[in-house]
C-alpha cells in the first residue's frame, strides 16, 4: 500500500520525470536527498562506463539477430541515452555516405601519410602530422575542387604542401572520434600539377560521435583496443538503467516496504497474546518419593 506520509503528488507525472532525469520525479515530491542520492548514483554509473568505453558503448542499432541489445537497458537511463536514437537516425540516413565535396573551411588537426607519385617532386614518403586547412575552390566553375595547405612534420621535419583537387571525406555521423580525409598534392606550377596524395584523419565533431553506431571497423578497433574493458563499461552503462526502472517504482508506488505492509493485528489478540507472554507459570513441588 501507500505509505500516507509520502507526498505522491500525481505519481505517475512523478515516473515520468524519474524515466527522463534520474532522481528528478522524487524531487518534485520534495524527496530531496533521496531523489539526489538516486540521481548521483545512476548517473555517474552511467557517464563513468560510457567515459572507460571511450564515449562509445551507448548506442541504438537494429539487429534482428540480437534479442539481447545492450540499449533495452540503457535506455531506462532516460534523456542520457535518448540521443542514440536520433543518432541512430542521422547514422542511418542516405545522406551519411562518403564526400566529396566541402560545404565550409576546414581548419584542423591532421595525422596520416604522404604518398609522393614522384619522390624526385617533392619530399619523401611518410607518415605526415600537423595542421591541414581546406577551402572550398575561388571560382563556381571549379565546383567540388578545393584548395588549401598543409602544415607539419615529416620524420620530424617541417614541411609546407600545396593541396588541391576533389577531395574524398569519411562519413560525417560515426562513433570514430576520427573522420577519414584524403586530398591531392600539387606542385607551385602553372596550371598546378598532382605530385601526390595526403591520407589521413582529422578529429569529428562531438555532436556527430556522440551515442552514434559505430561502423564495422571501429567496432572491432575499439574491441582490441579495450580488451576486457568495452564489456566491463557497456555493463556499467546497462547497470545504470536496471537501477533507475527501481528509482522509477520508488517515485511511483513508494519503498518497497514501508509503513503499513506489515497487515493490522487484532488488538485483543495481541494484547492477550503480549499478557501471556509475561505470565510466569507457578512453580511445582518435586515430587514425594514416599507416595506411590
Amino acid at each position: 500500500m501507500l505509505d500516507p506520509r509520502i507526498p505522491f503528488k500525481n505519481r505517475y507525472f512523478a515516473g515520468v520525470l524519474a524515466f527522463l532525469l534520474p532522481g528528478a520525479g522524487h524531487v518534485y515530491q520534495g524527496r530531496y536527498f533521496k531523489g539526489i542520492l538516486c540521481g548521483v548514483c545512476v548517473l555517474v554509473t552511467f557517464f563513468y562506463g560510457m567515459a572507460l568505453g571511450s564515449w562509445s558503448v551507448v548506442y541504438w542499432k537494429k539487429d534482428p539477430t540480437n534479442f539481447l541489445n545492450p540499449y533495452y537497458a540503457q535506455v531506462f537511463v532516460g534523456l542520457p541515452a535518448l540521443p542514440s536514437l536520433v543518432q541512430a537516425r542521422r547514422y542511418e540516413s542516405r545522406t551519411n555516405v562518403d564526400e566529396m565535396s566541402i560545404s565550409g573551411p576546414i581548419n584542423a588537426s591532421f595525422h596520416g601519410s604522404l604518398r609522393m607519385h614522384d619522390r624526385a617532386a617533392g619530399p619523401a614518403d611518410g607518415f605526415v602530422i600537423g595542421q591541414i586547412e581546406l577551402r572550398p575552390g575561388s571560382r563556381p566553375t571549379e565546383g567540388r575542387v578545393v584548395q588549401g595547405t598543409f602544415t607539419g612534420t615529416l620524420d620530424k621535419k617541417e614541411i609546407t604542401l600545396k593541396l588541391e583537387g576533389i577531395p574524398k571525406l569519411g562519413k560525417a555521423v560515426s562513433a570514430d572520434p576520427y573522420r577519414e580525409i584524403e586530398v591531392d598534392v600539387v606542385d607551385n606550377a602553372e596550371p598546378p600539377q598532382v605530385i601526390g596524395r595526403l591520407r589521413g584523419e582529422i578529429p569529428r565533431r562531438f555532436l556527430d560521435r556522440f551515442e552514434a553506431p559505430p561502423d564495422e571497423r571501429y567496432y572491432l578497433d575499439l574491441h582490441g583496443k579495450l580488451g576486457k574493458f568495452h564489456e566491463l563499461a557497456m555493463t556499467f552503462t546497462m547497470i545504470a538503467g536496471l537501477l533507475n526502472i527501481l528509482v522509477i517504482l520508488d517515485a511511483v508506488e513508494g519503498p518497497a516496504y514501508g509503513y503499513g505492509d506489515g497487515g493490522e493485528q487484532d488488538p485483543k489478540a495481541s494484547a492477550s497474546g503480549d499478557k501471556a507472554d509475561k505470565t510466569v507459570p507457578p512453580a511445582q513441588p518435586p515430587p514425594d518419593p514416599t507416595k506411590k
